[in-house]
């Protein structure tokens, strides 16, 4: 666990040190990971084999707070016990203390039982327990501080991260979010969830007195981190109808001219990660990022972050492939990109696993295969299984030949059958829907409740029908040992014969909900057509549901054509995947140089390759997307091709005033620079990895190209003369873009003969 540093909570007015606090809420007051947490609470969920609450508590202790509380009341003692088991309630350097509130349904009740508890002295940190983050705090702290002594009633400091707004409604399946600040203090004048293309943003008049800019966004994401004082719990004392922190109490603050309350934004820096996993699209977002290395330091392979009685023991290979020790692969089997495997698994002969979680003691049978997927501890996957797209909870047996398609969610302990295809989108539990589902599926009402109102799942309410729970059991046994079975309780249309589970439905309202979480194929940054096997987009969740069986031979052969796929391809995508978000982020050059490095290292790679696609990835910006851009970097490129010579050498001359310096930084020696000219006469021919980039539009300006290049210092004269050189006694369809750059070279050759005259006169 994470050492805290030197504590940021000191209160200047009084003179006296203040203790750091947070408040996590461990309830998340919604429906959306049904039925999973009928039986586990959210937070507990494992997240790169790591509970939720984990990442989370960690970020925070390794970021300066001293005392956490934790609230729960769904799974109280399921949560107690994790934090005892996991070492967190015997921390020295940090003190966590659990409150339990087991009649709170709402954030609100949550904050007003703290507040009855006398718990917080002074600004706090609010965080919910699914929030995963890697930020500092003391910025954000200081900032907060600073305006609470000028201004008593700034109550509330926000944090968000500049994001696309595409981006955050395909890959992250955010509702729209528009926000209005102003420009100079960073006061939120409005926030408005969940806008539609005909709606407008209110702002009271009595916000924009006196202001000189305003500042209307909706590429912004709300990483839930906020810095509270304590007049933030008085107010949901006093205001006994705020349930929820942005709808209602946020709300309110823009609503209240009276006290006058102010909220403020602290936005993310380039490196700094924030985000919330609130539901299955955003935990499979936050997965894969994790996996990419974007919360560094939190990686798997720092083994810093405990999961129970035993540490992890991660190693880091190319790839982004994450071993813990103990694990058997078979020689014939294939681990692909992207991929975690927990202790004790197995994964048989001849199976195929890439960009997937695989959790300890696991096992993968023959002939596998599995893309895309999160698969907890101590499930047996059989032989010859196809899983896609899917989330398997802990103990659960998916039997030889069956097949998970798109979408699937099966919860603990869940059996399917031989052969059985569970269709897309399916959410399959062991506890019959109708049983423990009468109340209503609002996102308001809380998550785990049952019909009984129990928050606990005790053996009694296992029963289906007149069954008793241990002839239950002993059903389930025989289906995960595929044993036949006298008694035939779960529904097979479900499950498939000799499963055990049953199908929870959609309910009314409920379509948008489950649909949404599915994200695209691309979601994962630095992606590669291997990210196929990602959450879908809700486009192709449309095509998915009809015509399935037509599409399997296709899918198929799909997915041959991608094991086959060129590493040299996937290579190159993964440069441009990585420069193209440093560039939508706004990162400084010098955090996009350490990305690109990270990426050479774990691909083995030399600063030439770097380089050599880097100046693609440039030239393609000023061109149209290509078929494999992420959809979260399409507003990076051109709509249309340039029509004239002009217009396209204006924007190639634009991207190398701002990035033609990061260039030359992979540039080490004029081989290099040889190199990269040969690569722009395969970008223009549209030869091999640049068969779709559309490079051709580059060939009549192709000596203009290089002048520019020449003039940024990114190809010197020597460099230019060497490649010319290099045609000598070539045949004359390999001298075509010498005879292109011909002029240009000849100019050079006279200008450097005129230096020489010069200099001998002298």
């Amino acid at each position: 666990m994470g050492k805290p540093k030197k504590s940021v909570g000191e209160d200047e007015e009084e003179g006296s040190r203040q203790v750091l606090q947070a408040v996590v809420l461990a309830d998340s007051f919604t429906q959306r990971f049904r039925p999973i947490t009928v039986e586990r609470p959210k937070v507990l969920l494992p997240l790169v084999n790591v509970p939720m609450l984990n990442w989370n508590l960690e970020w925070l202790a390794s970021a300066g707070v001293e005392e956490i509380f934790v609230f729960c009341s769904a799974h109280s003692e399921t949560i107690k016990r994790h934090l005892e088991d996991s070492g967190w309630l015997s921390q020295p350097s940090v003190a966590v203390t659990v409150i339990v509130g087991q009649d709170c349904l709402s954030a609100g009740e949550a904050l007003r039982l703290i507040d009855q508890r006398n718990v917080v002295r002074s600004d706090f940190i609010l965080v919910n327990g699914d929030v995963i983050s890697n930020m500092q705090l003391d910025a954000v702290l200081e900032a907060h501080k600073n305006r609470r002594k000028t201004d008593k009633q700034a109550i509330m400091t926000s944090c968000f991260k500049r994001i696309s707004n595409r981006e955050k409604q395909k890959r992250l399946g955010d509702t729209d979010l528009v926000l209005a600040i102003d420009s100079e203090t960073k006061q939120i004048l409005a926030y408005e969830e969940g806008l539609g293309k005909d709606t407008f943003v209110k702002i009271e008049s009595v916000m924009l007195k006196g202001r000189r800019s305003v500042e209307v966004t909706d590429a912004i994401m709300d990483c839930h981190i906020d810095i509270c004082a304590p007049e933030v719990l008085v107010d949901f004392r006093e205001n006994f109808d705020y349930q929820q922190i942005r709808r209602d109490f946020i709300g309110g603050i823009f609503s209240d001219e009276v006290m006058g309350n102010k909220i403020y934004m602290h936005e993310l820096g380039p490196t700094e990660y924030g985000a919330r996993i609130h539901n299955v699209r955003t935990y499979d977002a936050v997965s894969r990022d994790i996996i990419q290395r974007w919360l560094y330091p939190l990686v798997p392979d720092n083994n810093i972050l405990p999961t129970g009685s035993t540490p992890t023991s991660y190693s880091f290979s190319r790839g982004n492939i994450y071993r813990e020790e103990g694990i058997t692969v078979a020689r014939s089997a294939t681990v692909g990109l992207n991929t975690v495997l927990g202790a004790g698994c197995r994964v048989g002969d001849g199976a195929v696993v890439k960009n997937c979680v695989i959790g300890r003691n696991t096992i993968i049978g023959s002939n596998c295969v599995i893309e895309g997927s999160y698969i907890d501890a101590n499930v047996s996957v059989g032989d010859d299984v196809k899983m896609i797209s899917s989330l398997v909870c802990g103990g659960a047996v998916i039997h030889n030949r069956a097949q998970l398609e798109p979408g699937c969610i099966i919860s603990y302990n869940v059996v399917v059958g031989p052969e059985f295809v569970v269709p897309a989108h399916s959410r399959l539990s062991i506890f019959e829907q109708e049983v423990l589902s009468d109340v209503d599926s609002s996102d308001d009402e809380l998550e785990y409740t049952s019909s009984g109102g129990s928050r606990e799942v005790t053996d009694d309410s296992r029963q289906t029908g007149a069954l008793s729970a241990a002839m239950e059991r002993a059903a389930l046994e025989d289906a995960r040992l595929g044993r036949a079975s006298l008694k035939q309780i779960w529904d097979q249309s479900a499950v498939g014969a000799g499963g055990a589970g049953w199908r929870w439905e959609l309910r009314e309202g409920q379509e948008a909900e489950w649909i949404s979480f599915l994200a695209p194929s691309t979601s994962l940054p630095g992606g590669t057509e291997d990210d196929s096997a990602a959450w879908e987009s809700d486009d192709e969740l449309q095509s998915s549901t009809g015509a399935q069986g037509d599409s399997k031979q296709e899918a198929q052969e799909d997915e041959e054509d991608e094991e086959e796929e060129d590493p040299e391809n996937i290579f190159r995508r993964e440069v441009t995947e990585t420069f193209l978000r440093c560039v939508r982020m706004g990162y400084d050059q010098s955090n996009a140089v350490v990305e690109l490095n990270a990426l050479k290292l774990a691909e083995d790679r030399t600063f030439a390759d770097l380089a050599r696609y880097l100046i693609t990835s440039l030239l393609g910006l000023a061109l149209p997307a290509p078929p494999d851009a992420s959809p979260e970097n399409l507003g990076l490129y051109v709509k249309e091709v340039p029509e004239t010579d002009k217009e396209i050498l204006t924007m190639l001359k634009k991207r190398l005033d701002t990035w033609g310096a990061l260039l030359c930084r992979f540039l080490k020696n004029h081989d290099d620079q040889v190199e990269v000219m040969l690569t722009l006469e395969e970008m223009c021919d549209e030869e091999g990895v640049f068969a779709k980039s559309k490079g051709a539009r580059y060939i009549p300006v192709f000596q203009h190209m290089m002048k520019l290049m020449y003039d940024k210092d990114i190809l010197s004269e020597e460099a230019i003369i060497m490649w010319a050189k290099e045609k000598d006694g070539a045949e004359d369809e390999d001298k075509r873009y010498l005879k292109l750059a011909q002029p240009f070279i000849t100019w050079l050759q006279e200008a450097d003969e005129e230096e020489s005259d010069e200099e001998d006169e002298d």
